[in-house]
């Protein structure tokens, strides 16, 4: 059979399986066609050849990625397409939406499955980086526990059962013009979504249209509106910045544009020699130590409730230092000073701010209140920054109410009873709304609530109809990024579970006549520049469209008298009580709100700052629990009163965790955890913190009570000494010591000639394969971990074996606290993997050479050799050999074997692994060179963890290129071995972390 082609002649991609009797309608999973065995509750097996006939042609044109295009007709895949090699991937362009922003990603696919997710280069969000959850999006895909199909009251229904019933409900909503529907979704980027949502009110103009998601950017737009009289957002230009100041924002991790802000942030930390420009310089002031408060300069940790009281010290000291801010604004102001604040903390910081006129910047976080954001725009409009190192830009859904007053609005209308259908599309708000607003109980009250999510979840249980929701990688949509990037989300797999994406449930509702997403999105694209089919493919070919809706706000004047009596508003901070403590509502940096609960990659990966996997936990400043006679580990109840008419007390209990950093009388509690319905590996793992949360305090709330209740919960972390006790690990130096020093990381290092324990191999020829990492431009973000765990199959141990000292990870990012202050402390990252060292003293102690050296400079470990001495492990200085205790990968359902790549092989029990340095990717990318005829080129080979880094920390490549990037890096003065003392001549070399601080502020 020859496959179906398109007009232009390219291969095309199948959108569904027809049936005789319903030709171009898609065929349930249940089908002849594809097998179903239950070896559970739901639980989906497909085998391998049922998996491939299911898989499309794969179109591969020129350029950085491949085109899916959808067909009617699926194609046998008994002759294979001509444009598909088996084991040679496919590349694809795509989209993945985070927290406001939108970062392009490329997609590999082998043969029909998405098998890793990378940065998209030509995407602005992303320039080729990604984050944590970015890595893990294909756990998520694969997950076997995701909703299968549609449900009604519990029971399970087909889809063409849900599509009668849309139909029907549509009809009844057409008579009535939408009288009784209220539809909850969560923000959008997707004009796709915007323009049916558009088309859909304007048929039924009685509907009620309402937003909630329980991390957004309500205050940031309403600040902007004070500031300017209309909502915007800003985006910075981190790189253009050299002096930064963070108002409680944990710009490099946890809020919107992480991975822009890791590489901007990143390229102004970049040192080619102690003679080179400066880095920038990063202050921090935050009630939680955060990443970015690990990557400051200074850093000042202060309880929530006085971030703005702080804003408003140092926007008094910038006035007495010449930085014009109205007499209105001024007035509001006050005196430059804050109980129990250094005065250099202000002084000093203005100081510098006034210096670097129009190359600053401040930034506000999420959590602070919108008079602080309307502050911010001030204070960078006085010191001449906008425009230059930041830039107000306009919403894509400029009129989006705050989620909060909607989500407390539409649980009023729910208990009124005049909502009749709600239709909650994505989300989770049983969860995650806040707690006063009695979300869950209002539901009950509604007659028919249909909810489309990817579990069925706390939600999607009480519903009437769940629907099972799409995953991005097998779905169209399109998405824009903060600056105004279109891009199109391409599928790279049909929905493995009857999927349905939210613009598909709005076209079902009456808002459009056209039920195919493919073409829904085409549509939209037209208004974005595709205006034909060769614009758009180049669209999905390169991932950007060609011509960007920039929404750069212009004309801007501050409205200072809306500022000054904000300012005015906000209430003084209470000093901190032990018996009256702060509760602070933290983004986690690997679950965010919950909604990668699930995910076994992300719940295993240890906190970039606790170290602790598979829980989260209170944290507390170390004074504050010296006070409170609390040590980590101990079971903790706190209790925040109610307002006044709800006088009844709210609570959690949860398990305390002693944290450096922590602001004194203020206590970290992470979103996301203790779930009760999400799958097993979200079920025990963690406390639920949103009980505590109200509509009137979101982001902080005053007066908690802390109880002890004399009981021990057991935590598991990846590392359980937090400082380097004089030992040259993770080396660092001020800007001043390391222009006086530059080698100041250099270690003398026995020659293996003088005293050969074995014959010294001959390392002249190449290519010669070796890493150099930054300290200076890694985060800490851990996203080179996921990659890796994704990239090498790496499986998941979990909790216990962890604790056991058992954890897998190839690659870790060891954390360090340094200096004298604990609740003060700086921060150091440092990463480990195997260095493959040239003397390596595993190889010489196996007895049966399962280790061994490469001619190129690798530590390689034959699988089948390996009997599982561990001898190796014993003699490892660096401690990154893992030892399979257990067959990890028995009872993998077999939708989730999908996840693994399938160049690399799957280890069994008893057998030794660790890094490889991709040794797969280096050997493709020779396979790739000799086909084409030519010598591989530095940027040929790169290695998972150096792909996904989005500050570009790593470089990887042969060190007998002196053009090589990796060559070069280790040509920098600050160059050094880790341990180099032992003598193992590591191919891994790190490059010191320059500090940059102020001498006017000390500490």
């Amino acid at each position: 059979m020859t496959s179906e082609r398109a007009p232009s002649g390219q291969r095309v991609f199948w959108r569904s399986l027809e049936t005789k009797e319903h030709p171009g309608q898609p065929r349930e999973l249940g089908s002849d066609v594809v097998k179903q065995s239950i070896d559970g509750p739901g639980l989906l097996r497909l085998r391998r050849r049922q998996f491939l006939s299911l898989s499309g042609a794969i179109s591969a044109l020129a350029g950085i990625s491949c085109i899916r295009r959808p067909v009617e007709k699926i194609m046998p895949y008994s002759e294979m397409p001509e444009d598909v090699t088996v084991g040679v991937p496919s590349h694809y362009a795509s989209v993945l939406t985070r927290r406001g922003e939108a970062i392009g990603v490329v997609v590999q696919s082998s043969e029909g499955r998405p098998t890793k997710v990378e940065g998209n280069a030509d995407h602005p969000a992303s320039g080729g980086g990604t984050d944590l959850q970015a890595q893990a999006a294909l756990l998520d895909l694969y997950d076997s526990e995701r909703a299968r199909t549609p449900t009604l009251k519990g029971t399970a229904k087909a889809g063409g059962d849900l599509d009668a019933a849309l139909a029907e409900l549509a009809g009844q909503l057409a008579g009535s013009g939408g009288a009784g529907l209220h539809i909850l979704s969560e923000p959008s980027l997707s004009p796709t979504f915007l323009r049916l949502r558009t088309a859909l009110a304007a048929k039924l103009p009685q509907a009620v249209f309402r937003t909630y998601a329980p991390l957004n950017d309500a205050n940031e737009r309403a600040g902007a509106r004070l500031a300017f009289g209309r909502p915007l957002l800003a985006q910075p230009r981190w790189a253009a910045a050299e002096v930064i100041v963070a108002l409680d924002s944990d710009f490099l991790m946890t809020e919107t544009g992480s991975v822009e802000a890791a590489r901007g942030f990143a390229s102004g930390r970049h040192m080619a020699s102690a003679s080179a420009r400066a880095p920038n310089r990063l202050y921090v002031v935050e009630p939680a130590l955060s990443v970015t408060g690990a990557n400051a300069d200074h850093r000042l940790s202060l309880p929530a409730q006085s971030i703005a009281s702080y804003a408003r010290a140092l926007a008094a000291a910038l006035a007495a230092h010449g930085i014009s801010l109205g007499s209105a604004l001024g007035a509001a102001l006050g005196r430059a000073e804050l109980a129990g604040v250094p005065t250099a903390w202000i002084e000093a910081v203005a100081q510098d701010l006034a210096a670097h006129r129009g190359a600053s910047l401040l930034i506000a976080g999420s959590r602070q209140p919108a008079a602080v954001h309307a502050l911010v725009h001030a204070l960078n409009a006085a010191l001449g920054n906008l425009g230059k190192t930041v830039a107000p830009v306009s919403p894509l859904d400029a009129e989006q109410p705050d989620p909060f007053a909607d989500i407390a609005a539409l649980v009023r209308d729910m208990a009124a009873g005049s909502v009749q259908t709600l239709v909650i599309l994505g989300g989770n708000p049983v969860l995650d709304a806040p707690a006063d607003v009695q979300f869950k109980e209002a539901l009950a009250r509604v007659p028919l609530s249909i909810c489309l999510s990817g579990h069925r979840h706390e939600t999607g249980e009480l519903c009437t109809w769940h629907v099972p929701q799409a995953h991005a990688l097998e779905s169209w949509a399109d998405q824009v990024s903060r600056a105004g990037t279109y891009s199109v989300q391409q599928p790279l797999i049909a929905p493995l579970f009857k999927g349905r994406t939210d613009a598909l449930m709005l076209a079902a509702l009456g808002a459009d006549t056209e039920r195919d997403p493919h073409l829904l999105v085409k549509t939209t694209a037209a208004s974005f520049g595709a205006v034909d089919e060769p614009s758009w493919q180049r669209l999905l070919q390169r991932g950007v469209g060609t011509s960007e809706a920039t929404r750069s706000a212009t004309g801007l004047s501050l409205q200072e008298a809306a500022i000054a009596a904000a300012i005015r508003a906000l209430p003084e901070p209470a000093p901190p009580r032990n018996d009256a403590l702060e509760v602070v509502f933290l983004a986690d940096n690997k679950l965010v709100d919950g909604r990668h609960a699930n995910n076994a990659w992300l719940q295993e990966l240890p906190d970039p700052i606790t170290r602790i996997t598979w829980d989260n936990a209170a944290l507390i400043a170390p004074s504050t629990a010296q006070a409170l006679g609390v040590a980590s580990g101990d079971l903790i109840r706190l209790t925040l009163q109610g307002a006044s008419g709800s006088p009844q007390p709210r609570s959690i209990e949860i398990v305390a965790w002693v944290q450096p950093g922590q602001a004194q009388g203020s206590i970290g509690l992470p979103l996301g955890w203790g779930r009760k319905r999400a799958g097993k590996h979200a079920l025990g793992a963690g406390f639920d913190v949103y009980p505590l949360r109200t509509s009137q305090a979101p982001h902080f709330a005053l007066g908690v009570k802390l109880t002890r209740l004399g009981v021990r919960y057991p935590l598991s972390q990846t590392q359980e000494h937090d400082l380097m006790e004089g030992r040259p690990l993770a080396l660092d130096a001020t800007l001043e010591s390391y222009r006086a020093q530059p080698r100041f990381g250099q270690t003398s290092s026995p020659d293996p000639a003088a005293s050969p324990l074995w014959k010294t191999r001959d390392y002249s020829q190449g290519p010669q394969w070796g890493m150099a990492i930054d300290l200076n431009r890694c985060v800490g973000c851990n996203a080179c971990v996921i990659a890796c765990q994704a990239e090498n199959n790496i499986p998941v141990v979990g909790k216990e074996q962890i604790a056991r000292g058992r954890t897998m990870a190839w690659l870790r990012i060891d954390r360090y606290y340094v200096g004298e202050d604990a609740d003060q402390p700086e921060v150091a990252f440092q990463p480990v993997s195997c260095q493959h060292c040239e003397q390596a003293p595993c190889e010489n102690v196996c007895p049966v050479n399962g280790t061994s050296h490469s001619p190129e400079g690798l530590n390689d470990i034959a699988y089948n050799r390996c009997i599982g001495t561990r001898y190796c492990m014993n003699n490892c200085p660096y401690k990154v050999r893992r030892f399979n205790f257990l067959n990890y990968n028995l009872d993998i359902p077999e939708t989730q074997k999908l996840v693994y790549n399938p160049d690399v092989t799957l280890r069994f029990r008893g057998v030794v692994e660790k890094c490889t340095y991709c040794v797969q990717r280096i050997e493709r990318s020779k396979i790739a060179a000799q086909r084409e005829g030519r010598a591989l080129k530095d940027g040929d080979v790169r290695s998972a963890c150096q792909q996904a880094c989005p500050a570009e920390a790593i470089h990887f490549g042969d060190l007998l290129d002196e053009r090589s990037a990796v060559a070069q890096a280790r040509r920098v003065d600050r160059e050094y071995a880790l341990l180099a003392e032992v003598g193992t001549h590591p191919r891994t070399r790190f490059l010191g972390k320059i500090r940059n601080p102020n001498p006017e502020l000390k500490g």
